[in-house]
């Protein structure tokens, strides 16, 4: 939608004679979540109210330990294991949703598909609220089949819902392939809380050198990870490529936890990478460590800590994340994406950025502009605003209501 149509919708929840009251389904309200549904409940005309579960048991989806405010309903939820996928239910959501009578709804995709089908049931009984989905919309490097059982049934879910909020312009694009109108899908590039990452950036005054030395890390070139150590994160990928930059003088620093730890650790030894430094989970001490280094890498899926590295004026090398990437790092400019996934891949970028200090420099000067400038967590919740209104007046024009 153009800028004077989204003018237009922000325009009318203005008007409405009582606040746009907008519900947000959600399996859990994660940490890194508060902050963005801060802005949206501090949005004029506006009313914010999120309907969220319990923990999942076994996972790290859990909910923040504080709300900060914000109008939550937290719901008793039944959870079932399917496959390597937890299915969780709501308990009297659809009650605690006719309670709040919402005029739009904003629901997780897939990863909480009951809960959407619950909501789906209670815009049957109400054909006004405009509903928005919101999911990644598609992932680099993983084709979904196009037919099929599951195929069918995954659009005839998507097609109950009014408009789209995707992470990146690149699940955008995927939805559009898939036959969602262009004009209904949103992109609100899901980043951190940005704002905060640049105010931390500011108050570490050292040198990389001091900071390294404050961290005990060898003064040299240092890249560094952070992020859960799962699977498909592929840190085994990054210690290959490590192992082969021994003699480089390059550090390697690893900041995360996970299952697969005692894994990359032997096979750090095994191919004896010395260079490799595992932080462990880093809170407090991680605007230091991202002042001790020259450049993010991000070797398998994520999305998140790109921007976070970048407010703190990292370049960031990058394969296929979760999409975010390809709004985030532009290649040359604020990063470098790469076309293989391949150790030496990694290799190359990282002796390529080590090899050219002052063009490192200048892609994360580009990078912090652009997060500060650009990509905020106030324009991604106005992206969410314009998708909940598109879908609100969608239905609206479908039964004829002014």
């Amino acid at each position: 939608m153009g800028g004077d149509v989204c003018y237009k919708l922000k325009r009318q929840i203005l008007d409405m004679k009582k606040p746009f009251h907008l519900a947000v389904i959600q399996r859990v309200c994660t940490s890194y979540r508060v902050h963005l549904f801060e802005i949206l409940a501090s949005m004029p005309g506006l009313r914010l109210r999120l309907f969220v579960g319990e923990d999942i048991a076994g996972t790290k989806v859990r909910n923040a330990s504080d709300f900060k405010g914000l109008d939550v309903v937290q719901l008793p939820t039944r959870q079932w294991g399917l496959g390597n996928r937890v299915l969780v239910y709501h308990s009297s959501l659809r009650k605690r949703l006719e309670e709040f009578r919402p005029d739009g709804i904003l629901c997780e995709g897939e990863s909480n598909i009951l809960n959407a089908i619950e909501a789906i049931g209670f815009r049957w009984r109400h054909p006004l609220v405009g509903m928005a989905h919101w999911s990644l919309g598609g992932l680099p490097g993983v084709q979904k089949a196009r037919t099929g059982v599951r195929s069918a049934a995954r659009t005839l879910f998507r097609r109950q819902f009014d408009s789209f909020v995707v992470y990146s312009s690149y699940g955008q694009r995927v939805l559009q392939d898939q036959g969602f109108p262009a004009e209904t899908i949103f992109v609100a590039t899901n980043v951190s809380d940005t704002t905060y990452h640049l105010q931390q950036a500011e108050t570490v005054n050292l040198s990389k050198s001091d900071a390294r030395a404050r961290l005990a890390l060898p003064d040299k070139f240092t890249v560094i990870y952070v992020g859960s150590l799962d699977s498909n994160k592929r840190i085994d990928v990054l210690i290959e490529a490590a192992s082969s930059l021994v003699a480089e003088k390059i550090n390697i620093v690893v900041c995360g936890d996970g299952d697969v730890l005692p894994d990359l650790k032997r096979l750090a030894e095994t191919r004896q990478a010395m260079n490799v430094h595992f932080a462990g989970r880093v809170s407090t001490e991680l605007p230091l460590y991202y002042r001790a280094s020259d450049a993010l890498i991000v070797p398998g899926r994520g999305g998140m800590v790109i921007s976070e590295a970048m407010a703190f004026g990292l370049p960031v090398i990058v394969y296929q994340a979760d999409g975010t990437e390809c709004d985030l790092v532009q290649d040359g400019v604020t990063g470098i994406r790469l076309q293989r996934g391949y150790a030496e891949d990694f290799r190359h970028a990282i002796l390529v950025l080590k090899s050219n200090p002052g063009w490192g420099k200048e892609m994360g000067r580009n990078g912090q502009r652009l997060i500060r400038e650009r990509f905020t967590p106030e324009n991604m919740a106005k992206q969410i605003v314009v998708a909940v209104e598109c879908a609100h007046e969608r239905r609206r024009q479908l039964y004829g209501v002014q």
